[in-house]
């Protein structure tokens, strides 16, 4: 991680509780570090065709809704 460990990370929502601090990397569960490598979501995806397929989807439904507000401003 990019934080020292003992990093305050101000990530403090609540008004009661401690402020949350950065951990030594190994304390982080070993998911976490797989979120953002586009390698693993990719091969991820590739396993579950029913999840590759909803996400094919809601990208082509936002591309449709786009689209049908731009040509309402015309």
């Amino acid at each position: 991680s990019i934080c020292k460990a003992g990093t305050p990370l101000n990530l403090k929502v609540k008004k009661t509780g401690k402020e949350p601090v950065a951990l030594e990397d190994d304390q982080y569960p070993e998911w976490l570090w797989k979120l953002l490598d586009e390698d693993h979501q990719r091969a991820q995806l590739e396993k579950d065709p029913v999840k590759k397929a909803k996400k094919l989807l809601r990208k082509q439904n936002i591309e449709k809704i786009k689209l049908h507000n731009f040509m309402t401003k015309m």
